[in-house]
């Protein structure tokens, strides 16, 4: 898209993970221990919190997994519109997706290597990209290739 300011591979965490061995590749029965220390996360979060802050994230993580579930291990466990509720977010903007991936990324990294958390962090790059654009929200960065 001519005139976007773009970053080719979006925000990067705040300091890039080491990669260890020791952090097994993700699996789908890890989606919800994982999503509970990104929401905790998160919820702490000074620019992110206050568009959390109305949603009981315990009743709703399983829902949010069931959502990666299907998009990253093709599941098939979600059916809805993951976008309606940020048509309920005002005041969203570049600046709070490059955060929201930021935190994503550094969740991902801190406990898991390999090919499916890969997938989950590049995702979180399309999913990212598309609700800005549809929330009309000139994005600052283009999403990831899929690894």
């Amino acid at each position: 898209m001519p005139g976007l300011p773009i970053v080719p591979e979006g925000p990067r965490p705040l300091r890039e993970p080491e990669r260890d061995s020791s952090r097994p590749d993700l699996r789908e029965e890890d989606l919800e221990p994982l999503l509970t220390r990104f929401y905790a996360t998160v919820e702490r979060d000074e620019l992110l919190a206050p568009y959390f802050a109305a949603i009981d994230m315990r009743e709703h993580i399983p829902r949010i997994a069931d959502f990666w579930s299907t998009i990253i291990f093709h599941s098939g466990r979600y059916a809805g519109n993951a976008f309606r509720p940020h048509l309920e977010m005002p005041g969203l903007t570049a600046e709070h997706f490059v955060h929201w991936l930021a935190v994503l990324e550094r969740t991902v990294d801190a406990s898991h290597a390999g090919p499916n958390a890969e997938m989950m962090k590049a995702l979180g790059h399309r999913v990212a990209y598309s609700m800005q654009l549809r929330l009309g929200i000139t994005p600052a960065f283009a999403y990831r290739e899929l690894p």
